[in-house]
């Protein structure tokens, strides 16, 4: 099996296992992993065709499964990429023990918690627990330099209303107060000295607060320690946390058994990858990465062993006008719906038509 060149990675989709899709790549190729594997629910998914069975022995079995798997992942990250691993209640913890193996513990950067939803069917009356209601999203660095642009929400109006009370009259903008102390003083390497007549150690240098003072941007009474204004019209809005509870399934649109939300990608993508860099969907399903990366301008690779899937996400891809390519076997299915093109010995190169 041949090593794939960097040209070759954009916008294709493997129809085949991950593992094998994998090792096609070169060492520190991708610069972002969405991986939402099986979740060990015991279930049999069904919509639209696509089938995907979640049954697994035990968790010996699981683990064994998903473990070479997680290597590769971790083999083929560049050390400025991300991994997303996208599990829930089920496997969530045996998951973040073996990636923390895998991944090195001090590479572990955060668990997200998505409130997928409000309710769930496995809580109605008679149900002895609490009502599962999220996801949960684990994520490693390739080093502690990565890529991180950082993702905000709006600002809800009781928060607009508690922290930007004040109005400045001549404009009309609204703008909250902002301490300009040093953190730490003397230790943090904060200066201290005199400023409108009160000393202290502050966050700038002098020449600093001198030219914040003449642009307006500083309030002060005699005797009282002077604040910075900061503009709601300058402010990106509130930085994203840990908990996301604003990003709900598009279930008019769903039409794969296990699809992500395209704001759930968009917000993984935004943050962790860069303009023309290159994201990896593992199990991509119905390849929302695909859409995502086509519409903010990154590259997208993808796995998916079911043909159905495929076909999907190939048709999906189709409606906004990204030209998908499809990597796999030769398969009549996949055949009498496209058109060959011979890229070596080994593999073809399908682009649905």
């Amino acid at each position: 099996m041949s090593v794939l060149i960097p040209d070759e990675l954009d916008n294709v989709l493997f129809n085949e296992d991950c593992l094998k899709t994998s090792k096609r790549m070169s060492d520190a190729t991708i610069d972002l992993i969405y991986a939402d594997p099986p979740f060990f629910t015991g279930r049999l998914y069904s919509m639209n065709g696509c089938c995907f069975d979640d049954n697994w022995t035990d968790m010996e079995e699981y683990t064994e499964w998903i473990k070479p798997r997680l290597n590769e992942f971790k083999r083929i990250l560049k050390s400025s990429g991300s991994i997303y691993i996208h599990c829930d209640w089920h496997i969530s913890h045996y998951l973040k023990v073996l990636s923390d193996n895998i991944f090195g513990r001090n590479n572990f950067l955060n668990e997200i918690i998505w409130k997928r939803q409000s309710s769930h069917s496995d809580a109605k009356q008679g149900s002895k627990h609490y009502g599962r209601i999220h996801d949960s999203i684990l994520i490693y660095t390739g080093s502690q330099k990565y890529v991180w642009n950082q993702q905000y929400t709006p600002y809800d109006e009781t928060y607009i209303k508690s922290a930007y009370r004040h109005i400045e009259p001549d404009t009309g903008r609204r703008y909250a107060l902002g301490d300009l102390t040093g953190p730490g003083g003397k230790t943090k390497g904060n200066p201290m000295y005199e400023f409108l007549g009160v000393k202290r150690y502050w966050r700038y240098s002098r020449s600093k607060m001198l030219e914040l003072l003449s642009l307006g941007r500083i309030e002060h009474k005699n005797g009282t320690v002077p604040l910075i204004k900061r503009y709601l019209n300058e402010m990106y809005g509130k930085p994203v946390q840990d908990i996301w509870t604003d990003i709900t399934p598009d279930f008019q649109r769903k039409r794969f058994p296990t699809q992500k939300p395209e704001g759930l990608l968009g917000r993984i993508v935004g943050t962790s990858s860069n303009r023309a860099q290159l994201v990896y969907e593992p199990f991509a399903g119905s390849a929302t990465g695909a859409v995502i990366c086509n519409k903010i301008g990154r590259k997208w690779i993808g796995s998916e062993i079911s043909d159905e899937a495929c076909k999907f996400a190939i048709e999906r891809l189709n409606i906004t006008g990204c030209k998908l390519r499809l990597y796999s076997e030769p398969k009549t299915s996949i055949e009498s719906q496209s058109v060959s093109i011979p890229l070596d010995n080994e593999k073809e190169a399908i682009r649905c038509q």
